[in-house]
């Protein structure tokens, strides 16, 4: 007679003539390379959570300087970087209690990158228009973001071909969105990137703009080819500048790591933005004889501040979405912060009414969902 006696993973077998032997089966072991491929996987899903929380508060910063107050109030674009400044200044300090205090002069780089990059946006708006100059600017941070984080840093997709898949859906959607938004809306969505310093509050000149045959506002085409040129030129570095926002954060990785780089940044934003706004004070009162701008302390601090700490806290996420996924798949899924400023101009602020371009609008988001999640899957 054989009884088999099974507890714990052993299996014994033994006979009323025989000696009992126990065989011992090692049903489970420990394997190193499943534990991080689940801790990859954790890290994976937690990137995607900041990358997504990223575009909410990227997309929505400029919405409490959109009261009427301050819009009518029109407030000179460079205040507007001013007070937005001082609040990424005073909130960079909150990372102190979690991280000790880091020097790094990448810090200083990146927030160059930031206040240039912002001055050269409005610029390139008032020169080629919304729709020219948006398009080409988010189109091209998805590719060159891409380009930098797998050709720079070594960033190897699960799959090079669909990952380059992904970013082509992601910058034809962006293309189609900047186009519905701008084309032929209210009052045309500003551009919401996080190289952007303010270009919800660049107000074009009203000559610069006409009312379609539905009434509805949009860009004139009054501009020169010379000016076109130059906006366009200017878009461009928009883009390639906006794409190559994080890089610094890359190189200071050596030093400082996520939370850390923040205090660097809101150092160097205070300090180059000082030097701007002189630069620019100096420029009217000296160079054209002009006054200096109003800084409309009732009626834009507050909002302004708020629009700044939305952005400071948009620009903490999108740190810990590119250390997590890097900088090929984390950055370009922040640039889907363009989704998320169009619903507010579209559900809130009214500014799209044609059907068309609404239509133009879900169909370009459709398509840069569809590249989100194909970047997702095979881009990390």
């Amino acid at each position: 007679m054989v009884r088999k006696v099974r507890a714990l993973g052993c299996v014994r077998h033994s006979s009323n003539s025989a000696p009992r032997t126990c065989t011992v089966h090692a049903h489970a072991h420990f394997s190193p390379s499943a534990a991080t491929t689940n801790m990859e996987a954790g890290d994976h899903a937690t990137g995607l959570a900041w990358a997504l929380l990223s575009c909410v508060l990227f997309g929505s910063f400029g919405v409490p300087i959109k009261t009427p107050a301050v819009v009518n109030a029109k407030v000179d674009p460079v205040v507007f970087q001013c007070y937005k400044t001082l609040a990424c200044f005073s909130t960079c300090w909150i990372a102190l209690l979690y991280v000790p205090f880091k020097f790094t002069y990448w810090g200083f780089v990146g927030a160059a990158i930031w206040v240039v990059n912002g001055t050269c946006a409005i610029a390139a708006v008032q020169k080629a228009g919304l729709a020219v100059a948006q398009s080409l600017w988010s189109g091209l941070s998805i590719i060159v973001a891409f380009l930098w984080g797998v050709y720079a840093f070594g960033e190897v997709p699960k799959s090079t071909s669909l990952a380059w898949c992904a970013i082509a859906l992601m910058t034809a959607g962006m293309v189609a969105i900047g186009y519905g938004a701008a084309n032929k809306g209210g009052t045309p969505c500003k551009p919401h990137t996080d190289g952007d310093v303010d270009s919800e509050g660049a107000h074009v000149e009203a000559e610069n703009l006409i009312r379609d045959e539905d009434g509805n506002v949009k860009y004139a085409s009054k501009t020169s080819n010379q000016q076109f040129v130059t906006g366009v030129a200017l878009a461009t570095y928009v883009g390639v500048a906006n794409g190559s926002f994080a890089v610094p954060l890359k190189y200071a990785n050596q030093s400082v790591k996520g939370a850390e780089y923040l205090v660097s940044f809101g150092i160097g934003a205070l300090l180059l933005t000082a030097l701007m706004a002189s630069a620019y004070a100096a420029l009217l009162r000296f160079g054209l004889g002009r006054p200096l701008p109003n800084p409309h302390v009732a009626i834009a601090a507050k909002p302004a501040l708020a629009t700044g700490i939305l952005w400071s806290a948009g620009n903490a996420c999108s740190i810990f979405a590119a250390e997590r996924l890097g900088l090929s798949v984390g950055w370009p899924l922040v640039q889907c912060q363009l989704l998320v400023s169009v619903c507010w101009g579209i559900f809130y602020y009214r500014e799209v009414t044609s059907t068309a371009s609404i239509g133009l609008i879900l169909g370009g988001s459709l398509v840069v969902l569809a590249g989100v999640a194909l970047l997702a899957q095979y881009g990390a």
